[in-house]
């Protein structure tokens, strides 16, 4: 693995523009994550913060799983 090059790679703007679509699916599993551990919390003040969090990561892994990565 060349270092300077993946360095050259990360400052190159095309590269973050070849990733939108990936950007795009990350910020709709962020707002899932995010909903998902705000009703965790309304139902349960002392867990349900990290319980809602916890649910959310498995709903987003389940989603890339089965949609995400052939959406790209």
């Amino acid at each position: 693995m060349n270092l300077s090059k993946v360095f050259n790679d990360l400052m190159k703007l095309n590269t973050y523009q070849s990733l939108k679509n990936h950007y795009l699916i990350l910020l709709f599993y962020f707002m899932v994550i995010f909903i998902t551990s705000t009703v965790g919390h309304t139902m349960n003040k002392e867990n349900g913060f990290t319980n809602g969090m916890i649910f959310g990561f498995v709903v987003s892994l389940i989603l890339w799983l089965t949609y995400g990565k052939y959406m790209v």
